[in-house]
């Protein structure tokens, strides 16, 4: 990532940080976008990234990993103030890294596998400090964030593995962690989802997580919808980026409608209790409605989350965005309505 890049990334965070009669100034993208209101801060930020003129899909994968680091530290809140520790996953044939945020107070506790977004490409335990602990804290429960293996190195299913192996791997050692084997949930944002879903699908009914948190998750790579024509520029995730992360993760052109890779072509979804998280002006938005109908079709409980006006990946916006930072909120509030986390 270029210094001129970085300039612009902390120049945006500052602009954002100006009153609002600055902001409404700055602002070029209606209040209103297909009935969802805007605030004024998230129509300042479409602005400016509407100014920035990099094809981030055409840059090398190393520079668009850097870029994510940084995009990412910038427009997010602080970690929360929470004990953190590496943990080791042996698996067969390899070994993860997985960043544990622990919650405060004596186990056993419930506790969150959370698999980050970036495409399958991007992201790391690193860069999801903030949502994770976020979470930890806001849910009273430990949240691990697993170092999965990454596209174009690791190409699918390589990160399935990962996702099923690593829940397999957390309810080996929960005891041992201090955890409840019977309060351990799964779930993650945007390709995290993706995964999420995958192995709540995979895992026999005897291993399946307590629940499932999917966050505007892609699960379908070739679906045609009217959110990813109507949002496909613009809305900060393009459609030219989310093609980009399939086609790497995906080199096979078959893989792309294996249910584990795709999971809303799944012939069965298992009853997994979820909360779905739709962002409004997300071009994966309508996957995320169709997955959910889905999964309550199947007969599991349901918990939708529609975020009106908001944007992909609002879990690491909440520095810049007031409707991001209450979005998350909202999501924690869920999540406790549910009793899913309650001990």
């Amino acid at each position: 990532m270029n210094a001129l890049h970085r300039l612009r990334v902390h120049a945006l965070v500052q602009l954002l940080q100006s009153p609002e009669p600055v902001l409404r100034r700055l602002a070029r993208v209606p209040a209103e976008i297909d009935g969802q209101r805007l605030d004024v801060h998230t129509r300042a930020f479409l602005t400016l990234l509407r100014l920035d003129g990099v094809a981030h899909h055409a840059l090398p994968v190393a520079a668009q990993r850097a870029e994510i680091e940084f995009v990412e530290r910038a427009f997010a809140s602080d970690p929360r103030p929470l004990r953190s520790e590496w943990l080791e996953m042996r698996l067969p044939g390899r070994t993860l890294r997985a960043l544990r945020w622990r919650a405060p107070g004596a186990g056993p506790r419930p506790a969150l596998l959370y698999l980050h977004g970036g495409g399958f490409v991007t992201g790391s335990p690193e860069s999801y400090a903030p949502p994770a602990s976020r979470l930890a804290e806001g849910l009273d429960c430990d949240v691990i964030v697993p170092d999965y293996r990454l596209a174009p190195e690791h190409p699918f299913p390589a990160a399935v593995e990962d996702a099923l192996d690593a829940f397999r791997w957390l309810r080996a050692h929960a005891v041992e962690l201090g955890l409840d084997p019977d309060c351990l949930a799964i779930g993650g944002d945007s390709a995290g989802g993706n995964l999420s879903a995958v192995a709540c699908n995979t895992l026999p009914a005897g291993e399946r997580p307590a629940w499932q948190l999917l966050l505007f998750p892609g699960v379908e790579p070739e679906i045609d919808t009217a959110s990813r024509r109507r949002f496909a520029e613009g809305y900060y995730l393009t459609m030219p980026l989310v093609e980009f992360y399939f086609t790497t993760y995906l080199p096979r052109p078959e893989d792309r409608r294996d249910p584990r890779a795709a999971p809303l072509l799944a012939p069965a979804l298992a009853p997994v209790p979820a909360l779905v998280v739709i962002a409004g002006l997300d071009p994966l938005a309508d996957e995320g409605r169709l997955y959910a109908s889905r999964l309550e079709a199947a007969g599991a409980r349901v918990e939708r989350l529609e975020v009106e006006g908001m944007v992909h990946g609002f879990v690491s916006l909440d520095r810049i965005l007031p409707a991001a930072e209450a979005a998350i909120s909202e999501t924690i509030s869920r999540i406790r309505s549910a009793g899913w986390v309650s001990r």
